[in-house]
């Protein structure tokens, strides 16, 4: 019998005639992952060696959150076990009863409301987890022969294809389907690209993104002049994604608003406060289809929606999971899934080749060093980038090393402050000016 079975008889016992008083239950919610993936990796330009062999894989991966009758609560992750037995079963739910803690705000379980009409599922990827994975295969070996002699190459391609069951005392009872693909190769640990959706990548997609990181790769053999006080900062996708989830995504959570640990403050979403430019807006939108960050309901019961976080530049709410809403005073919004899901927009943002032509003076940033140890309350940085590329009259002239230092919050505050898009990617390249200077 399936993990969610097992736990929705043993949940719907405990609540209605537990063998034991002290193990009867009030409320609960289950979130039951099961999915097969198939994987294949190089490493330095071996495919299929003992570090990065094919594999197959599947399992069942849940989580449970238990309200019990004297009103506290427990959660705890699960997997689908050896035994079935009703033995096995009633000690795990004693060890969650000894676990259990109390959280009057954590205790509450939605009621459903209709779902929205999400596309999360490719089939096409159905059909190479049942065994026709000659594309995974065959992308490997075009990467190898394709890739610039003298790099070392790593690389990964991974499908995945499973369920997902979402289970509430109070009468949900969703299962869809769902598909991931992601890809990611690099030439010397040195450049490197990456593609994550529900979908498989198109052909013309990857065709694009192994000609952007080749050209990249072969700018990295120049030396370009080093950058001066008027030199702009380019961050690509991958930097953008990266400074979000550093100093953004924390401070919209509404667990650290409330309890005054991130950048703002409640009092700030309540008055709507400038914190960005006029031209830029924040959103969690997990109802495009086929995105990584997509889907139909939280792992809460909450139905997928878009959330407006930031709009024109004023605050708006942070995300709010079933806790926070309880103690906000207001309805769950959307969660992200990271920044999957999370958009950054300005208004006037152009595509990435028509931007790249009118930076006379510029450094495209690819990756930093340490980013993590920043503050993300502060939003203040200071960063080396040993691997940039040096812009010069709208087109890229080499390799050049740079520090990065200032504040990410006045960067989106800043008029001078633009974006540009990217086809490859779901975030933009985000154009800045601050401290920059060679190392």
């Amino acid at each position: 019998m399936k993990l969610i079975a097992q736990l929705e008889d043993l949940l719907y016992q405990s609540q209605q005639s537990p063998k034991k008083e002290e193990l009867r239950l009030s409320a609960w919610r289950i979130v039951v992952h099961e999915s097969e993936v198939v994987a294949l990796g190089i490493k330095d330009n071996s495919p299929g060696s003992v570090y990065t062999p094919p594999s197959y894989r599947q399992g069942e991966s849940g989580d449970v959150f238990l309200v019990w009758a004297d009103g506290t609560c427990s959660q705890a992750m699960v997997q689908l076990p050896f035994s079935s037995s009703q033995e096995y079963w009633t000690k795990q739910l004693e060890q969650w009863r000894q676990a259990s803690y109390e959280d009057p705000d954590a205790v509450h379980i939605p009621f459903p409301e209709s779902l929205p009409l999400v596309a999360v599922e490719d089939r096409a990827i159905k059909t190479i987890i049942s065994g026709d994975d000659k594309l995974i295969f065959d992308q490997v070996n075009r990467w190898l022969s394709d890739k610039p002699s003298q790099a070392k190459m790593q690389g990964s391609i991974q499908a995945a294809w499973g369920y997902r069951h979402v289970r509430t005392s109070t009468g949900l009872a969703v299962t869809y389907q769902q598909s991931q693909f992601m890809s990611w190769f690099s030439f010397d640990s040195l450049i490197g690209s990456g593609f994550a959706k529900r979908r498989l990548i198109l052909p013309k997609e990857q065709e694009e993104l192994w000609a952007q990181t080749v050209n990249q790769y072969e700018w990295m053999q120049k030396e370009a002049t080093p950058v001066g006080p008027k030199t702009q900062v380019i961050l690509a996708p991958s930097m953008t994604e990266d400074m979000l989830r550093q100093f953004v995504l924390p401070s919209f959570s509404g667990d650290r608003v409330i309890e005054g640990q991130g950048a703002f403050s409640k009092e700030s979403f309540l008055d709507h406060t400038q914190v960005f430019h006029e031209q830029f807006s924040l959103i969690i939108d997990p109802l495009r289809p086929l995105e990584l960050g997509s889907y139909l309901v939280t792992p809460e019961g909450v139905p997928a929606n878009q959330t407006v976080l930031v709009q024109d530049g004023q605050l708006q709410t942070p995300f709010l999971k079933v806790k926070d809403a309880v103690r906000w005073g207001a309805k769950p919004t959307a969660v992200p899934q990271g920044t999957a899901g999370l958009y950054l927009k300005h208004q006037a943002e152009a595509p990435w080749v028509e931007a790249l032509q009118g930076i006379d003076d510029g450094v495209l940033v690819l990756s930093v060093l340490g980013l993590h140890t920043q503050d993300s309350v502060s939003g203040s940085y200071s960063l080396s980038s040993p691997h940039s590329l040096r812009i010069l009259k709208g087109q890229i002239a080499g390799k050049t090393d740079v520090k990065l230092s200032g504040n990410f919050f006045a960067d989106l505050a800043a008029p001078t402050t633009k974006t540009a898009l990217s086809d490859l990617d779901t975030h933009p390249y985000l154009i800045i000016r601050t401290g920059v200077q060679t190392l």
